[in-house]
């Protein structure tokens, strides 16, 4: 009988010690970038019809964006010469190449 209570005793105190701590991984926000290469010279650039803005060239000049499925249009003036839809994972950075 004393050697069951102690197995119980012993069983009860192991299955309560793992209660209460949770291992894990904390991520930081998800986010992806795109950038620019090519002659990007008078270009402007919208992001799923947003609103147009300027860019710079070069892997050095991110532009930050969600991950998912994004619709990239790239004018001069007022002609499109990139209408892509691209899809960034999580910490993903992607090339837009203009000529």
């Amino acid at each position: 009988m004393k050697k069951l209570l102690i197995a119980l005793s012993l069983l009860l105190i192991l299955l309560s010690s793992g209660c209460g701590y949770k291992e894990g991984v904390l991520s930081e926000q998800r986010q992806s970038s795109i950038y620019f290469s090519g002659n990007t010279r008078g270009l402007t650039v919208s992001i799923d019809g947003g609103e147009e803005f300027k860019v710079s060239p070069g892997r050095n000049n991110q532009y930050r964006i969600k991950p998912g499925k994004h619709d990239i249009r790239v004018y001069r003036g007022e002609n499109i010469i990139v209408d892509r839809r691209i899809y960034l994972g999580d910490g993903v950075a992607k090339e837009i190449g203009v000529h």
